[in-house]
């Protein structure tokens, strides 16, 4: 088709220079015939060649290619809006070049192709050389250019089904960033359909309250005391717990923690109303925020509206920042600055996120909880890691829980090296709210906990 096109432009510039020198020569007449000519000889013969290209598609085994920029949105900030369309459609036309006898369409930074190649080492060859192209186009030394390509070799099928199976291929490769291209699995779609039921199944219940929110208690060693619990989340169908590793990979992937973390602090304000009703004395629940929660614009505000609400004192409560497997972690370290101006702030499962460190240098920081495996790792290097960081708490200050703890010897362990406060099921596993409450009530805070043992 480059070749016809070349032809086509030749034949239209002459044309045009021909009715122009018309018009000087008083040929009016003539020379608007031609210019309408050419105007209507380029319409039919782009209707002509569109309806060339379907034809030759259908009924036919091919291939569609879903393709888009990578890192399209680091390169509309790093250029500006002109620069940024110029470079697109520059692609665009890379892509019409490569592939010249398919149809090739363009949604802003997205392209679309279809194509009669259907041999997977053709398409993957096209790709790859397309690609070298596209990486010419720029001239900078930071910023590379290049496609990310989902590719489905399909029948004569809906087109919309097969352009989203083509979609969702070109996501596995933007997600994994090994290869810049994907080939459609059905294995695929069947994991979009499973996670897109569990969340389905996860909002419905939110909404028919079927999260129930246990404690865990937090007891200091040395003064024989429960100090405050841990507020967890729990999902129960017919009176059994589904297992969290069931759901939270997809809760965590669609944003769902944050809908969650909404839920688990209203309904532990709700308990904090009933037990000051009753005159127990609970101390500080602590309840867990996602990074992700954290990052949401007006968080802190709607935290201190919903305390305000039930009448929650900030004192009351306590929020884990948990630092295990969270993206954009450093952006959020300014929000964790900010709400633990308003609250009181804990890092949950410290020592294997990803910015445990740097985090300590908030001064509002008010407690560190040692993540369980290292109170579990009784190898020598394991100890003196564990000895280290107990020690390093100590020195900058901080309130110190160890979680995770199952055996007296761990317990012991702790003790002597100066962590009193601890959680886990050594002392009590995850209690009902209703069982909360009668620990409570029955010791007091004065006569120790015993919990299941």
């Amino acid at each position: 088709m480059r070749d016809k096109t070349t032809e086509l432009i030749i034949i239209d510039t002459f044309f045009l220079f021909a009715s122009i020198l018309l018009f000087f020569l008083d040929y009016n007449t003539i020379a608007s015939a031609i210019i309408i000519g050419i105007f209507v000889f380029n319409i039919v013969n782009y209707f002509i060649n569109s309806v060339r290209i379907r034809y030759s598609l259908m009924g036919h085994k091919k291939a569609i290619i879903y393709a888009m920029i990578d890192n399209q949105n680091v390169m509309n900030l790093y250029y500006e809006p002109k620069k940024a369309n110029e470079i697109s459609r520059k692609v665009y036309k890379e892509i019409k070049d490569s592939f010249d006898d398919s149809l090739v369409g363009k949604y802003k930074d997205h392209f679309l192709i279809i194509t009669r190649i259907t041999a997977k080492s053709e398409l993957i060859s096209k790709v790859t050389k397309l690609n070298d192209k596209i990486g010419l186009i720029l001239d900078d030394e930071l910023f590379s250019l290049g496609l990310r390509y989902g590719i489905h070799i399909c029948d004569d099928e809906g087109f919309n089904s097969n352009e989203n199976r083509a979609n969702i291929a070109c996501n596995n490769a933007k997600k994994d960033h090994i290869d810049y291209y994907s080939l459609y699995d059905d294995a695929d779609v069947e994991t979009l359909v499973k996670e897109k039921k569990i969340l389905s199944n996860l909002v419905k219940s939110i909404k028919n309250h079927e999260f129930e929110i246990y404690f865990q208690p937090k007891f200091d060693y040395k003064a024989k005391e429960i100090v405050g619990s841990e507020a967890l989340a729990r999902l129960k169908r017919e009176n059994e717990i589904v297992p969290a590793s069931e759901f939270i990979e997809v809760a965590e992937k669609y944003g769902f923690t944050t809908y969650l973390d909404k839920y688990v602090l209203k309904e532990v304000c709700k308990k904090i109303a009933e037990m000051k009703k009753d005159k127990i004395d609970f101390r500080t629940i602590s309840i867990n925020v996602s990074r992700t929660t954290l990052g949401e614009n007006g968080i802190i505000e709607y935290y201190d509206s919903i305390l305000k609400k039930y009448d929650v004192k900030r004192k009351e409560v306590e929020f884990e920042v948990t630092e295990r497997n969270e993206k954009g972690y450093v952006s959020t370290n300014r929000q964790v600055h900010e709400l633990s101006k308003k609250f009181n702030v804990s890092i949950d499962d410290f020592g294997v996120g990803n910015s445990s460190l740097s985090i300590l240098m908030e001064d509002n920081i008010k407690t560190i909880k040692i993540d369980r495996q290292f109170v579990r790792d009784e190898s020598e290097s394991g100890r003196k890691l564990l000895n280290n960081i107990i020690k390093l708490i100590k020195e900058l200050g901080f309130e110190m829980v160890a979680e995770g703890v199952e055996t007296s010897e761990q317990q012991e362990y702790l003790k002597s090296h100066g962590c009193n406060i601890i959680q886990g099921y050594y002392f009590s596993k995850p209690l009902s709210f209703d069982d909360y409450k009668k620990i409570i009530e029955e010791w007091g805070n004065k006569n120790g906990f015993k919990g299941d043992n």
